[in-house]
């Protein structure tokens, strides 16, 4: 008995064996945390210095990490560029000190890896910022008491795509009426390590169908946000434009646009939406929400079969 035991043992172990294997690629794991960037802020005393906030994103995606780094980056260069803060050899010499005082360049080579900040960003920011408090020196020399304003930060969105959906929010005022806002969407595709451009998230062929789709959600907002106004004056003054600037969210995709992109000041920062119900044979079904799959299937098998 003992000796039937072993080999009916032996046989289960061997069926067990050699079934097959699921062997299929796990999806890895996102992890990311939003942190302050680590910069040097040159001396400054009365309540009209400059507020300065600036964050970013550290991921174990290199790929979005840099993506993040570089639109920061050139965000706070594009406010600084058309004035002239570099004329006085010392202010470069100021903006030189400034650099070897920032934190991040104390650091040894392990400490900054962790941060995952390059040295290249970290200075080329680090100056921008310099040259931000020499114009906040420059209103204050023409008698204003306005405080300029910069706040960058990244934020992760929750949605039910196997694409991780960063948006970095910012604000600024440099002087002027009024300050300016912005909102940037990412989306990750963590499978392919892979930052998604809309024609990506498309189905070849139908560009135009969603062009017409969006369109027909700028005609909607024309009529829910200026009901005085009659849709063709308004084009006349603010045509339509495509925005790449794209997030899945819970109820249908958005097309974000920025400050004067299709409006005047007063309607803040547009965004278009376009349902999923619209979406569908347009939008790669993979990029569709887990939550509009179920809703088709549940909805296919209602229907009663055909005889």
């Amino acid at each position: 008995m003992a000796g039937c035991e072993k080999k009916t043992d032996a046989i289960a172990e061997q069926a067990q064996a050699s079934k097959p294997q699921n062997t299929a690629p796990q999806t890895p794991k996102f992890q990311a945390s939003v942190e302050n960037v680590a910069l040097h802020l040159p001396e400054c005393e009365g309540q009209n210095c400059p507020q300065i906030a600036i964050q970013r994103l550290n991921s174990n995606a290199p790929e979005l990490n840099e993506a993040v780094d570089n639109y920061i980056q050139n965000y706070v260069q594009s406010l600084v560029q058309g004035f002239d803060l570099d004329a006085a050899s010392t202010d470069q010499q100021s903006s030189a000190s400034s650099d070897l005082n920032s934190p991040i360049m104390h650091m040894n080579e392990k400490e900054r890896n962790k941060t995952g900040v390059s040295t290249e960003h970290q200075t080329s920011l680090q100056r921008d910022i310099n040259k931000f408090f020499k114009l906040a020196e420059e209103v204050r020399a023409m008698g204003s008491a306005s405080q300029l304003i910069l706040n960058v930060k990244p934020e992760l969105l929750d949605n039910d795509l196997p694409i991780v959906a960063i948006v970095i929010r910012a604000n600024n005022y440099v002087g002027g009426a009024h300050g300016s806002s912005s909102e940037q969407y990412f989306n990750y595709d963590i499978k392919n390590k892979a930052i998604l451009n809309l024609d990506e998230v498309i189905i070849a062929g139908k560009r135009k169908a969603f062009n017409d789709l969006a369109y027909n959600a700028f005609q909607q907002w024309i009529k829910q946000t200026q009901p005085a106004m009659n849709i063709h004056d308004y084009q006349k003054l603010w045509p339509f434009a495509m925005s790449d600037n794209f997030y899945f969210a819970k109820d249908g995709l958005i097309l974000q646009y920025g400050e004067y992109e299709i409006g005047p000041y007063a309607v803040g920062l547009p965004r278009l939406v376009i349902p999923y119900s619209q979406l569908q044979g347009i939008l790669k079904e993979n990029y569709l929400p887990e939550s509009v799959k179920r809703h088709q299937t549940a909805a296919s098998s209602s229907q009663p079969a055909k005889s």
